[in-house]
């Protein structure tokens, strides 16, 4: 295991909820996101801030944002603006 796989487990570990930001086609993406899931069911993987669902969401959970390391950090910033709406 990769010191980023075992910095992104402890990552995981201390939300209720994860999303994780990632191109659709981008295989480092689905193997990091898979790697939050696997410690964190509650992990949700996007391409972009409108495919975020209030619904899925409580204002009562904590919610940790990441992304693969080719995510720009605009659209992490993208994802927590809309986050922080809900």
């Amino acid at each position: 295991m990769s010191n980023r796989d075992q910095e992104l487990r402890q990552f995981a570990r201390r939300f209720d909820q994860v999303v994780f930001v990632a191109g659709t086609k981008s295989s480092n993406g689905r193997l990091l996101h898979q790697v939050c899931q696997e410690v964190n069911p509650q992990t949700h993987f996007v391409s972009q801030a409108g495919q975020l669902a209030a619904a899925c969401f409580r204002p009562s959970q904590t919610v940790g944002i990441c992304g693969a390391t080719s995510t720009p950090r605009w659209l992490l910033e993208q994802v927590r603006d809309e986050l922080a709406r809900f």
